[in-house]
């Protein structure tokens, strides 16, 4: 398995974070029914997930300079809407309004998966480390600070400096630009390493971008084939402990 890249030539790798490091699934399906919203929420995890994630993917598209925290909120917001929560007096607009904001505010909330810290750091070791992430700065900040504290990265880009969203192929071409400029790196010398498939893993391929996919068993993102032929990752593993693992073992 870890003969499928070449370990020792590898120099840096590229991470989502919320879905990857984070869980994404699990933190916005609870702040979404921690909200007043929640009781009029479905009560179906899967349905939730990909109501949310039709919303919010709309909402990027539509205004790809808007910050993560934002989308999110407006994306509850147009939920709410389809779900008639205020023509059917549940609640009223500022009631739903609040909700969303509270909503949208939840994003450092949401816990890291337990093997993430430990992985993050055996990973630093060996090799230059950034986010390629969706979540703006202010909330990715709050993230380090808390979930994923001790974890270093060496460099951040995130859709608010590219001014596009993730699966857009300018993201991309901003994480090949950068290591160059940031690192003296090339597009060899990177892997990257994602849960979605949709997100991720499509248009790294279509950037010739060596992947790895985490599969977190989510719902988001799994959009397609699950087959590595069509996504491009060399190989697929359930843990980031499961890849530092593979690592050490190819660089030993």
């Amino acid at each position: 398995m870890s003969s499928s890249i070449p370990w020792d030539k590898v120099k840096a790798l590229s991470f989502d974070i919320y879905g990857t490091l984070i869980d994404w699934e699990n933190g916005i399906a609870d702040a979404a029914r921690s909200t007043a919203l929640g009781p009029y929420l479905p009560k179906d995890h899967k349905q939730l997930l990909l109501a949310i994630e039709y919303h919010d993917t709309t909402v990027q598209k539509e205004h790809p300079t808007m910050q993560q925290s934002q989308v999110i909120a407006e994306g509850l917001r147009r939920y709410a809407k389809e779900l008639q929560i205020v023509e059917d007096g549940k609640l009223t607009q500022d009631q739903v309004e609040a909700a969303c904001k509270q909503y949208g505010a939840s994003i450092p909330s949401y816990a890291a998966f337990p093997d993430t810290v430990a992985a993050m750091q055996r990973l630093g070791q060996r090799f230059k480390l950034m986010p390629l992430s969706n979540v703006d700065r202010a909330s990715f900040s709050k993230t380090l600070a808390g979930p994923l504290k001790g974890v270093h990265f060496d460099a951040i880009y995130t859709a608010e400096d590219i001014g596009s969203y993730k699966p857009d192929l300018r993201n991309f071409h901003y994480l090949l630009e950068h290591i160059k400029t940031d690192f003296g790196l090339e597009k060899e010398q990177l892997c990257h390493v994602a849960q979605s498939l949709f997100h991720d893993h499509r248009p790294a391929k279509e950037m010739g971008i060596q992947s790895v996919w985490v599969d977190r068993k989510g719902v988001m993102g799994a959009k397609g084939s699950t087959e590595g032929v069509d996504f491009g990752y060399k190989f697929k593993v359930d843990t980031l402990a499961e890849l530092a693992d593979i690592v050490d073992k190819a660089l030993s």
